[in-house]
C-alpha cells in the first residue's frame, strides 16, 4: 500500500483528477451548447426585423439554432425550376408546397424558397430578379421514402434530395417566403413541421463522450493501482 502514496503515485492520482475535472468541464461546455440551441430552435423570431440572408447563415454552413425561423431577406433571380413537397397541409387541404431556387447574388448558391402551398403540382416556372423576404427553416430529415425519384414531387423537403433537381450548390436550410408568389396560399409558421428532436444533439452526444473519457480514466487508474499494489506484495 506504501507504493499508492509515494511521489510518483501522487502525481499518477493528480492526473486523475485533472483529467476527470477537464472532462466534467468539458461535457458541461457541451451539455449547455444543447440546452442553449433547443431552447433557441424553440423561440419565436417572427417579430425581427428581416436581416440580409449572409447575416443569417452562410453559403457553406449548417444552420444554427440562433437563426431557425429567422427572418431573412434574399437577394438574386428565380432559377426557372419548380419543385413539389408532398402531403402539405392548408386550411384542413392537402396538396403540395411549390419551391423554386433563388441564386444568391452574392455568393452564387442557390436558396431554396418555399413560394406557397398549391392544390396540385402544378405550378409556373419563375424568371428575372427578386427580393424574397421569408423566415429560415432547416432541412427536412425524417428520411421518407420516394416513391419516384424521377420526377419533380418530394416526400419532404430535405436538402440532400432537393440539390438532384437543382444545377447550383445549394444552401443547407430553406426560406418560406412571407408572401406567396401569384395563384398559390400563403405558407405560414402552422404550417412548417416542428422543431427536429435531433436539434444540437451532435453536442449533446459530445458532452456524454466526455464523460465516457473520464470513465476510461478511472479503470486505467484502478488497473494501474492494482498492478502498484501486486508490485509492493511481491517485492
Amino acid at each position: 500500500m506504501v507504493r499508492l502514496f509515494s511521489l510518483r503515485a501522487l502525481g499518477a492520482h493528480l492526473v486523475l483528477i485533472a483529467a476527470i475535472a477537464s472532462c466534467a468541464w468539458l461535457s458541461d461546455w457541451q451539455l449547455d451548447v444543447w440546452r442553449t440551441e433547443r431552447a433557441q430552435a424553440a423561440s419565436d423570431h417572427s417579430a425581427h426585423a428581416p436581416v440580409p440572408l449572409g447575416k443569417a447563415i452562410g453559403a457553406d454552413a449548417v444552420l444554427d439554432g440562433a437563426n431557425l425561423g429567422r427572418p431573412v431577406i434574399v437577394q438574386g433571380s428565380w432559377m426557372p425550376i419548380t419543385i413539389y413537397v408532398a402531403d402539405r397541409e392548408n386550411k384542413s387541404r392537402v396538396g403540395y408546397w411549390v419551391v423554386s431556387p433563388v441564386k444568391v447574388a452574392s455568393t452564387g448558391s442557390a436558396m431554396l424558397v418555399v413560394r406557397g402551398w398549391a392544390p396540385s403540382a402544378s405550378a409556373p416556372d419563375l424568371n428575372g430578379s427578386v427580393e424574397v423576404q421569408g423566415w429560415l427553416q432547416a432541412g427536412e430529415g425524417s428520411h421518407k421514402s420516394d416513391p419516384d425519384p424521377t420526377d419533380k414531387v418530394l416526400p419532404e423537403l430535405r436538402i440532400a434530395t432537393a440539390v438532384q433537381h437543382v444545377p447550383a450548390d445549394l444552401y443547407g436550410a430553406y426560406v418560406v417566403a412571407s408572401a406567396p408568389t401569384d395563384g398559390l396560399q400563403k405558407v405560414t409558421e402552422h404550417d412548417v413541421p416542428p422543431v427536429s428532436s435531433t436539434t444540437g444533439l451532435r453536442n449533446l452526444l459530445y458532452g456524454l463522450q466526455w464523460w465516457v473519457f473520464a470513465a476510461f480514466a478511472v479503470y486505467v487508474w484502478g488497473r494501474w493501482c492494482r498492478d502498484e499494489v501486486r508490485a509492493g506484495q511481491v517485492g
